[in-house]
Protein backbone atom coordinates (compact mmCIF):
# COMPACT_ATOMS: atom_id res chain seq x y z
CA UNK A 1 0.00 0.00 0.00
CA UNK A 2 1.32 3.20 -1.16
CA UNK A 3 1.73 6.30 1.18
CA UNK A 4 -0.93 8.33 -0.59
CA UNK A 5 -3.53 5.25 -0.46
CA UNK A 6 -2.61 4.46 3.25
CA UNK A 7 -3.47 8.17 4.27
CA UNK A 8 -6.74 7.71 2.31
CA UNK A 9 -7.54 4.81 3.76
CA UNK A 10 -6.77 6.30 7.09
CA UNK A 11 -9.04 9.58 6.49
CA UNK A 12 -11.70 7.30 5.67
CA UNK A 13 -11.95 5.71 8.81
CA UNK A 14 -11.53 8.94 10.65
CA UNK A 15 -14.58 9.88 8.81
CA UNK A 16 -16.87 7.24 9.34
CA UNK A 17 -15.98 6.77 13.49
CA UNK A 18 -16.77 10.57 12.97
CA UNK A 19 -20.17 9.43 11.37
CA UNK A 20 -21.06 6.27 13.76
CA UNK A 21 -20.15 8.20 16.87
CA UNK A 22 -22.85 11.38 15.73
CA UNK A 23 -20.17 14.32 16.19
CA UNK A 24 -18.18 16.44 13.95
CA UNK A 25 -19.08 19.58 12.47
CA UNK A 26 -22.42 18.99 10.08
CA UNK A 27 -21.19 21.11 7.16
CA UNK A 28 -17.49 20.17 7.47
CA UNK A 29 -17.95 16.26 7.87
CA UNK A 30 -19.94 15.86 5.00
CA UNK A 31 -17.60 18.22 2.75
CA UNK A 32 -14.76 15.92 4.34
CA UNK A 33 -16.44 12.79 3.45
CA UNK A 34 -17.40 13.91 -0.05
CA UNK A 35 -13.44 14.47 -0.88
CA UNK A 36 -12.64 11.60 0.55
CA UNK A 37 -14.85 9.36 -2.01
CA UNK A 38 -13.40 11.33 -4.92
CA UNK A 39 -9.89 10.63 -3.82
CA UNK A 40 -10.68 7.09 -3.36
CA UNK A 41 -13.18 6.23 -6.52
CA UNK A 42 -11.41 5.00 -9.32
CA UNK A 43 -12.86 5.74 -12.33
CA UNK A 44 -16.00 4.03 -13.37
CA UNK A 45 -16.03 2.09 -10.56
CA UNK A 46 -18.42 -0.89 -10.09
CA UNK A 47 -21.73 -0.59 -8.63
CA UNK A 48 -21.03 -3.50 -6.62
CA UNK A 49 -18.16 -1.41 -5.05
CA UNK A 50 -19.98 1.50 -4.90
CA UNK A 51 -22.91 -0.60 -2.82
CA UNK A 52 -20.42 -2.06 -0.50
CA UNK A 53 -18.91 1.41 0.10
CA UNK A 54 -20.06 2.01 3.98
CA UNK A 55 -18.69 5.93 4.11
CA UNK A 56 -20.68 6.47 0.77
CA UNK A 57 -23.59 5.11 3.09
CA UNK A 58 -23.44 7.25 5.82
CA UNK A 59 -23.04 10.35 3.77
CA UNK A 60 -26.21 9.23 2.17
CA UNK A 61 -28.37 8.41 4.65
CA UNK A 62 -26.86 11.93 6.60
CA UNK A 63 -26.52 14.61 4.77
CA UNK A 64 -27.90 15.67 0.70
CA UNK A 65 -24.41 14.91 -1.22
CA UNK A 66 -22.92 17.60 -2.89
CA UNK A 67 -20.92 18.90 -5.15
CA UNK A 68 -21.85 18.50 -8.61
CA UNK A 69 -19.57 15.76 -9.46
CA UNK A 70 -21.48 13.44 -6.52
CA UNK A 71 -24.79 13.89 -7.39
CA UNK A 72 -23.96 13.29 -11.15
CA UNK A 73 -21.69 9.99 -9.78
CA UNK A 74 -25.49 8.94 -7.70
CA UNK A 75 -28.26 10.13 -10.15
CA UNK A 76 -26.17 6.97 -12.53
CA UNK A 77 -26.22 4.50 -9.75
CA UNK A 78 -29.43 5.04 -9.40
CA UNK A 79 -30.52 4.97 -12.96
CA UNK A 80 -28.50 1.32 -12.76
CA UNK A 81 -30.38 -0.05 -10.02
CA UNK A 82 -33.70 1.16 -11.37
CA UNK A 83 -33.15 -0.91 -14.47
CA UNK A 84 -30.60 -3.92 -12.31
CA UNK A 85 -31.51 -7.26 -11.39
CA UNK A 86 -32.16 -7.42 -7.65
CA UNK A 87 -29.16 -8.79 -5.93
CA UNK A 88 -28.71 -8.50 -2.38
CA UNK A 89 -25.18 -6.95 -2.44
CA UNK A 90 -26.99 -3.91 -3.81
CA UNK A 91 -30.17 -3.36 -1.02
CA UNK A 92 -28.20 -1.44 1.06
CA UNK A 93 -26.94 1.19 -1.86
CA UNK A 94 -30.65 1.18 -2.74
CA UNK A 95 -32.17 1.68 0.54
CA UNK A 96 -29.51 4.31 1.53
CA UNK A 97 -30.65 6.26 -1.68
CA UNK A 98 -33.66 6.33 -0.95
CA UNK A 99 -33.16 8.38 2.17
CA UNK A 100 -31.14 10.17 0.36
CA UNK A 101 -33.57 11.06 -2.37
CA UNK A 102 -36.27 11.87 0.02
CA UNK A 103 -33.60 14.23 2.29
CA UNK A 104 -33.01 15.90 -0.94
CA UNK A 105 -37.20 16.34 -1.61
CA UNK A 106 -36.43 14.29 -5.08
CA UNK A 107 -34.00 17.33 -6.37
CA UNK A 108 -32.15 14.89 -9.25
CA UNK A 109 -32.37 15.01 -12.57
CA UNK A 110 -34.62 11.93 -14.07
CA UNK A 111 -34.68 10.96 -18.40
CA UNK A 112 -37.81 10.21 -20.05
CA UNK A 113 -36.82 6.50 -19.91
CA UNK A 114 -36.57 6.68 -16.02
CA UNK A 115 -40.31 8.07 -15.51
CA UNK A 116 -41.64 5.26 -17.83
CA UNK A 117 -39.94 3.07 -15.45
CA UNK A 118 -40.91 4.82 -12.31
CA UNK A 119 -44.56 5.30 -13.29
CA UNK A 120 -44.82 1.71 -14.14
CA UNK A 121 -43.61 0.65 -10.53
CA UNK A 122 -45.87 3.27 -9.02
CA UNK A 123 -49.12 1.80 -10.91
CA UNK A 124 -47.99 -1.60 -9.65
CA UNK A 125 -47.39 -1.16 -5.55
CA UNK A 126 -48.93 -4.84 -4.09
CA UNK A 127 -46.56 -6.66 -6.96
CA UNK A 128 -44.09 -4.93 -5.81
CA UNK A 129 -40.67 -6.77 -4.34
CA UNK A 130 -38.86 -5.26 -1.77
CA UNK A 131 -36.10 -4.16 -3.99
CA UNK A 132 -38.54 -2.51 -6.10
CA UNK A 133 -40.04 -0.55 -3.51
CA UNK A 134 -36.76 1.23 -2.57
CA UNK A 135 -35.61 1.99 -6.01
CA UNK A 136 -39.32 3.48 -6.84
CA UNK A 137 -38.32 5.42 -3.27
CA UNK A 138 -35.28 6.98 -5.08
CA UNK A 139 -37.40 8.50 -7.44
CA UNK A 140 -41.14 9.35 -5.58
CA UNK A 141 -41.78 9.79 -2.01
CA UNK A 142 -43.70 6.61 -0.81
CA UNK A 143 -46.34 8.65 1.39
CA UNK A 144 -47.54 10.45 -1.24
CA UNK A 145 -48.44 7.54 -3.16
CA UNK A 146 -52.08 5.99 -3.33
CA UNK A 147 -52.43 2.49 -1.97
CA UNK A 148 -48.95 2.77 -0.40
CA UNK A 149 -49.76 1.73 3.58
CA UNK A 150 -50.40 -1.50 1.86
CA UNK A 151 -46.65 -1.96 1.80
CA UNK A 152 -46.30 -2.00 5.83
CA UNK A 153 -48.43 -5.47 6.09
CA UNK A 154 -46.01 -7.09 4.33
CA UNK A 155 -44.12 -7.67 7.26
CA UNK A 156 -40.53 -6.72 5.35
CA UNK A 157 -37.26 -6.10 7.41
CA UNK A 158 -33.79 -5.46 6.87
CA UNK A 159 -32.92 -2.32 4.51
CA UNK A 160 -36.75 -1.91 2.74
CA UNK A 161 -38.07 -1.59 6.56
CA UNK A 162 -35.63 1.37 7.16
CA UNK A 163 -37.54 3.14 3.66
CA UNK A 164 -40.78 2.23 4.82
CA UNK A 165 -40.68 4.11 8.10
CA UNK A 166 -38.29 6.77 6.17
CA UNK A 167 -40.94 7.51 3.97
CA UNK A 168 -44.33 6.36 5.35
CA UNK A 169 -44.28 6.03 8.76
CA UNK A 170 -42.30 9.00 9.89
CA UNK A 171 -44.71 11.20 7.03
CA UNK A 172 -47.96 9.90 8.89
CA UNK A 173 -46.04 10.80 12.20
CA UNK A 174 -45.52 14.18 11.23
CA UNK A 175 -48.88 14.68 10.02
CA UNK A 176 -50.97 14.20 12.97
CA UNK A 177 -47.81 15.90 15.13
CA UNK A 178 -49.06 19.11 12.77
CA UNK A 179 -52.64 18.86 13.02
CA UNK A 180 -52.44 18.93 16.91
CA UNK A 181 -50.06 21.71 17.16
CA UNK A 182 -51.33 24.51 19.07
CA UNK A 183 -51.33 27.66 17.56
CA UNK A 184 -50.03 31.10 19.61
CA UNK A 185 -51.56 33.60 17.15
CA UNK A 186 -53.30 34.00 13.93
CA UNK A 187 -50.89 34.52 10.54
CA UNK A 188 -52.64 37.44 8.92
CA UNK A 189 -50.69 39.54 7.10
CA UNK A 190 -50.13 38.74 3.40
CA UNK A 191 -46.38 38.84 3.69
CA UNK A 192 -46.67 36.37 6.47
CA UNK A 193 -48.76 33.91 4.34
CA UNK A 194 -46.73 34.18 1.35
CA UNK A 195 -43.60 32.91 3.59
CA UNK A 196 -45.87 30.73 5.13
CA UNK A 197 -46.73 28.61 1.85
CA UNK A 198 -43.30 28.60 0.93
CA UNK A 199 -42.08 26.65 3.99
CA UNK A 200 -45.59 24.42 4.24
CA UNK A 201 -44.58 22.93 0.83
CA UNK A 202 -40.70 22.95 1.34
CA UNK A 203 -39.95 23.10 4.86
CA UNK A 204 -36.32 24.19 5.31
CA UNK A 205 -33.80 22.83 6.15
CA UNK A 206 -34.10 19.22 5.89
CA UNK A 207 -32.20 17.26 8.25
CA UNK A 208 -30.73 13.68 9.56
CA UNK A 209 -28.10 14.76 12.21
CA UNK A 210 -28.23 17.92 13.74
CA UNK A 211 -24.56 18.14 14.84
CA UNK A 212 -23.36 17.98 18.60
CA UNK A 213 -22.95 21.76 20.42
CA UNK A 214 -20.57 22.31 23.11
CA UNK A 215 -22.47 23.47 26.45
CA UNK A 216 -21.42 26.74 27.25
CA UNK A 217 -22.10 28.94 30.87
CA UNK A 218 -21.24 32.29 29.23
CA UNK A 219 -21.88 33.86 26.28
CA UNK A 220 -19.03 36.60 25.67
CA UNK A 221 -18.31 37.43 29.65
CA UNK A 222 -21.75 36.89 30.39
CA UNK A 223 -23.15 34.16 32.88
CA UNK A 224 -26.32 32.45 31.89
CA UNK A 225 -29.09 32.11 34.68
CA UNK A 226 -30.36 28.67 35.69
CA UNK A 227 -33.17 27.64 34.14
CA UNK A 228 -33.09 30.09 31.58
CA UNK A 229 -36.25 31.08 29.19
CA UNK A 230 -35.04 30.72 25.46
CA UNK A 231 -37.27 31.50 22.40
CA UNK A 232 -36.39 30.45 19.10
CA UNK A 233 -37.92 33.09 16.75
CA UNK A 234 -38.43 31.34 13.71
CA UNK A 235 -37.01 27.63 14.40
CA UNK A 236 -37.79 25.52 11.05
CA UNK A 237 -37.41 22.23 10.95
CA UNK A 238 -36.10 22.38 14.34
CA UNK A 239 -32.31 22.22 14.50
CA UNK A 240 -31.55 25.79 16.06
CA UNK A 241 -33.70 24.67 18.96
CA UNK A 242 -32.32 21.22 19.44
CA UNK A 243 -28.60 22.41 19.02
CA UNK A 244 -29.26 25.41 21.48
CA UNK A 245 -31.02 22.75 24.00
CA UNK A 246 -27.59 20.93 24.12
CA UNK A 247 -25.76 23.78 24.23
CA UNK A 248 -27.53 25.53 27.60
CA UNK A 249 -28.45 21.99 29.05
CA UNK A 250 -30.63 23.51 32.34
CA UNK A 251 -32.80 25.56 29.50
CA UNK A 252 -36.14 25.90 28.65
CA UNK A 253 -37.16 26.75 25.06
CA UNK A 254 -40.16 27.81 23.26
CA UNK A 255 -39.71 27.47 19.48
CA UNK A 256 -42.46 28.91 17.06
CA UNK A 257 -42.80 29.14 13.69
CA UNK A 258 -45.13 30.35 10.87
CA UNK A 259 -45.47 26.86 9.07
CA UNK A 260 -46.75 23.60 10.92
CA UNK A 261 -44.85 21.10 8.30
CA UNK A 262 -41.60 22.59 9.55
CA UNK A 263 -42.74 22.30 13.20
CA UNK A 264 -44.02 18.80 13.19
CA UNK A 265 -40.61 17.61 11.48
CA UNK A 266 -38.98 19.88 14.12
CA UNK A 267 -41.11 18.12 16.82
CA UNK A 268 -40.29 14.65 15.36
CA UNK A 269 -36.97 15.36 15.33
CA UNK A 270 -36.61 16.72 19.45
CA UNK A 271 -38.98 13.24 20.18
CA UNK A 272 -36.42 11.09 18.86
CA UNK A 273 -33.27 12.85 20.30
CA UNK A 274 -35.26 12.99 23.98
CA UNK A 275 -35.00 16.63 24.18
CA UNK A 276 -39.15 17.19 24.24
CA UNK A 277 -39.53 18.07 27.69
CA UNK A 278 -36.85 20.71 27.47
CA UNK A 279 -38.50 22.48 23.83
CA UNK A 280 -42.00 23.39 23.20
CA UNK A 281 -43.35 23.80 19.31
CA UNK A 282 -46.17 25.95 18.68
CA UNK A 283 -47.17 28.17 15.29
CA UNK A 284 -46.63 31.46 15.63
CA UNK A 285 -47.02 34.75 13.15
CA UNK A 286 -43.85 36.96 15.45
CA UNK A 287 -45.38 40.03 13.94
CA UNK A 288 -48.46 38.86 16.29
CA UNK A 289 -46.87 37.65 19.65
CA UNK A 290 -47.28 39.60 22.70
CA UNK A 291 -45.01 38.05 25.15
CA UNK A 292 -43.17 41.01 26.40
CA UNK A 293 -40.09 40.70 28.35
CA UNK A 294 -40.41 37.13 28.97
CA UNK A 295 -37.56 35.79 27.71
CA UNK A 296 -33.48 35.31 28.95
CA UNK A 297 -32.53 35.00 25.32
CA UNK A 298 -33.66 35.11 21.71
CA UNK A 299 -32.54 33.42 18.91
CA UNK A 300 -33.55 34.44 15.20
CA UNK A 301 -31.55 32.77 12.39
CA UNK A 302 -32.52 33.17 8.97
CA UNK A 303 -35.85 35.26 9.81
CA UNK A 304 -36.13 38.85 10.20
CA UNK A 305 -34.71 39.06 6.37
CA UNK A 306 -37.78 37.56 5.61
CA UNK A 307 -39.90 40.09 7.20
CA UNK A 308 -41.86 42.42 5.15
CA UNK A 309 -39.85 45.19 7.50
CA UNK A 310 -37.11 43.31 9.06
CA UNK A 311 -36.46 46.42 11.30
CA UNK A 312 -39.95 46.00 12.37
CA UNK A 313 -39.66 42.74 13.20
CA UNK A 314 -36.76 43.09 15.01
CA UNK A 315 -38.60 45.54 17.31
CA UNK A 316 -41.04 42.98 17.55
CA UNK A 317 -38.58 39.85 19.19
CA UNK A 318 -36.28 42.56 20.94
CA UNK A 319 -39.35 43.30 22.80
CA UNK A 320 -40.01 39.76 24.07
CA UNK A 321 -36.42 39.95 25.73
CA UNK A 322 -35.46 40.89 29.04
CA UNK A 323 -33.27 43.29 30.00
CA UNK A 324 -30.27 42.74 30.21
CA UNK A 325 -30.97 39.44 28.21
CA UNK A 326 -28.87 38.06 25.28
CA UNK A 327 -29.94 38.32 21.09
CA UNK A 328 -28.28 35.93 18.74
CA UNK A 329 -28.79 37.31 15.06
CA UNK A 330 -28.68 35.63 11.76
CA UNK A 331 -29.60 38.14 9.05
CA UNK A 332 -28.25 37.81 4.96
CA UNK A 333 -25.37 39.89 3.92
CA UNK A 334 -25.66 42.47 0.68
CA UNK A 335 -22.41 41.87 -0.16
CA UNK A 336 -22.19 38.40 0.02
CA UNK A 337 -25.31 37.44 -1.79
CA UNK A 338 -24.56 39.77 -4.64
CA UNK A 339 -23.08 37.22 -6.30
CA UNK A 340 -26.22 35.48 -6.03
CA UNK A 341 -28.01 37.96 -9.34
CA UNK A 342 -27.39 35.64 -12.11
CA UNK A 343 -28.85 32.53 -10.70
CA UNK A 344 -31.64 34.59 -8.89
CA UNK A 345 -32.46 36.30 -12.49
CA UNK A 346 -32.68 32.59 -14.02
CA UNK A 347 -34.72 31.62 -11.31
CA UNK A 348 -37.23 34.07 -12.20
CA UNK A 349 -37.88 31.99 -15.62
CA UNK A 350 -38.60 28.80 -13.37
CA UNK A 351 -41.60 27.95 -10.77
CA UNK A 352 -41.83 26.04 -7.60
CA UNK A 353 -43.18 23.17 -9.39
CA UNK A 354 -40.29 23.47 -11.40
CA UNK A 355 -37.17 23.28 -8.89
CA UNK A 356 -35.93 20.53 -10.76
CA UNK A 357 -35.31 21.45 -14.11
CA UNK A 358 -34.26 24.93 -12.78
CA UNK A 359 -31.38 23.16 -10.69
CA UNK A 360 -30.56 20.97 -14.07
CA UNK A 361 -30.38 23.77 -15.75
CA UNK A 362 -28.18 25.61 -13.89
CA UNK A 363 -25.84 22.52 -13.99
CA UNK A 364 -26.14 22.03 -17.16
CA UNK A 365 -24.40 25.60 -17.61
CA UNK A 366 -20.83 26.15 -18.57
CA UNK A 367 -18.52 26.26 -15.48
CA UNK A 368 -17.35 29.75 -15.56
CA UNK A 369 -21.13 31.04 -16.28
CA UNK A 370 -21.96 33.46 -13.80
CA UNK A 371 -25.47 31.88 -12.61
CA UNK A 372 -23.62 28.46 -12.61
CA UNK A 373 -21.14 29.44 -10.74
CA UNK A 374 -23.16 31.42 -7.62
CA UNK A 375 -24.69 28.81 -6.64
CA UNK A 376 -23.22 24.75 -6.96
CA UNK A 377 -20.35 25.88 -3.98
CA UNK A 378 -23.63 26.47 -2.10
CA UNK A 379 -24.59 23.14 -0.34
CA UNK A 380 -28.23 24.54 0.10
CA UNK A 381 -28.46 24.07 -3.90
CA UNK A 382 -28.02 20.26 -3.28
CA UNK A 383 -31.93 20.16 -1.92
CA UNK A 384 -35.37 21.16 -3.45
CA UNK A 385 -36.48 22.99 -0.56
CA UNK A 386 -32.39 24.60 0.14
CA UNK A 387 -32.43 25.75 -3.72
CA UNK A 388 -35.66 27.44 -3.37
CA UNK A 389 -35.11 29.06 -0.63
CA UNK A 390 -31.25 30.13 -1.93
CA UNK A 391 -32.14 32.08 -5.23
CA UNK A 392 -36.46 31.46 -5.24
CA UNK A 393 -37.51 33.02 -2.00
CA UNK A 394 -40.74 34.77 -2.22
CA UNK A 395 -39.61 37.30 0.26
CA UNK A 396 -35.87 38.66 0.80
CA UNK A 397 -33.82 41.39 2.31
CA UNK A 398 -30.21 42.05 1.96
CA UNK A 399 -28.60 43.93 4.73
CA UNK A 400 -25.69 45.97 5.34
CA UNK A 401 -23.70 46.25 8.56
CA UNK A 402 -24.65 49.92 8.48
CA UNK A 403 -27.97 48.45 8.82
CA UNK A 404 -26.91 46.21 11.93
CA UNK A 405 -26.08 49.44 13.67
CA UNK A 406 -29.23 51.02 13.23
CA UNK A 407 -31.25 47.77 14.76
CA UNK A 408 -28.95 47.55 17.49
CA UNK A 409 -29.59 51.62 17.92
CA UNK A 410 -33.12 51.39 17.91
CA UNK A 411 -33.62 48.39 20.39
CA UNK A 412 -31.15 49.57 22.98
CA UNK A 413 -28.91 46.64 22.30
CA UNK A 414 -24.81 46.56 22.81
CA UNK A 415 -23.45 44.72 20.12
CA UNK A 416 -20.89 41.59 21.64
CA UNK A 417 -19.47 40.10 18.43
CA UNK A 418 -20.18 37.94 15.61
CA UNK A 419 -20.16 34.41 15.36
CA UNK A 420 -17.53 34.47 12.48
CA UNK A 421 -14.81 36.36 14.83
CA UNK A 422 -14.57 32.67 16.60
CA UNK A 423 -13.34 31.25 13.55
CA UNK A 424 -9.17 31.48 13.90
CA UNK A 425 -8.53 32.29 10.15
CA UNK A 426 -10.53 35.39 10.28
CA UNK A 427 -10.27 36.63 14.19
CA UNK A 428 -6.80 36.65 12.81
CA UNK A 429 -6.98 38.07 9.63
CA UNK A 430 -9.32 40.55 11.27
CA UNK A 431 -7.05 41.63 14.27
CA UNK A 432 -4.23 41.61 11.67
CA UNK A 433 -5.54 44.36 9.99
CA UNK A 434 -7.17 45.95 12.97
CA UNK A 435 -5.59 45.19 16.17
CA UNK A 436 -6.68 47.92 18.05
CA UNK A 437 -10.07 46.01 18.09
CA UNK A 438 -8.79 42.44 19.78
CA UNK A 439 -12.14 41.57 20.91
CA UNK A 440 -13.79 42.27 17.42
CA UNK A 441 -16.65 45.06 18.12
CA UNK A 442 -15.79 47.93 15.96
CA UNK A 443 -18.71 48.04 13.73
CA UNK A 444 -16.55 50.24 11.69
CA UNK A 445 -13.52 48.37 10.98
CA UNK A 446 -16.05 45.11 10.74
CA UNK A 447 -17.44 47.29 7.13
CA UNK A 448 -13.88 48.00 5.99
CA UNK A 449 -12.93 44.46 6.52
CA UNK A 450 -16.15 43.11 4.75
CA UNK A 451 -15.41 45.49 1.47
CA UNK A 452 -12.33 43.72 1.38
CA UNK A 453 -13.96 40.28 1.83
CA UNK A 454 -17.12 40.22 0.52
CA UNK A 455 -17.30 36.46 1.22
CA UNK A 456 -16.97 36.83 5.11
CA UNK A 457 -20.48 36.73 5.64
CA UNK A 458 -21.58 34.08 3.31
CA UNK A 459 -23.94 32.58 5.50
CA UNK A 460 -25.39 35.64 7.13
CA UNK A 461 -24.34 37.93 9.75
CA UNK A 462 -24.42 36.03 12.93
CA UNK A 463 -24.23 38.03 16.00
CA UNK A 464 -25.17 38.63 19.84
CA UNK A 465 -25.92 41.60 21.59
CA UNK A 466 -27.34 42.01 24.84
CA UNK A 467 -30.43 44.60 25.68
CA UNK A 468 -29.30 47.57 28.07
CA UNK A 469 -31.20 46.98 31.55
Amino acid sequence: MSVETAAVSGERERLLKAFRSGRGATDALAAEASEALRRSWPDNMPIDEVARDELLGELLRSFSVFPVWLERAMTHRRLALLFSNPRPVLEPLAAALAIQCHLNEYAWNEDPAETERVDSLAANLETLTPFEVMVLACYRPLGRLEGAEVLLTRGWDGPVRQVLDEQIVTVREEAAIAAALPALTPVRSESSQAVQAQYEANPYPRWRRPGLASVRTHIHGRTLPPGMMVLIAGCGTGRQAIQSAMMFPGSHTLAVDLSRTSLAYASRKTRELGLNHRIVYAQADLMEMQADAQFDMVQSAGVLHHFADPFEGARRVCRMLKPGGLLALGLYSARARAHLGPAKALAKTYTPQTVRALRQAIINLPENDPARRSVVASRDFYSTSGCRDLIMHVQEHQLTIPDLRRMLDENDLTFLGFIQFEFEDIRKAYVAKFPHDPTGRDLDAWEAYEAERPGTFGRMYQFWAEKRA
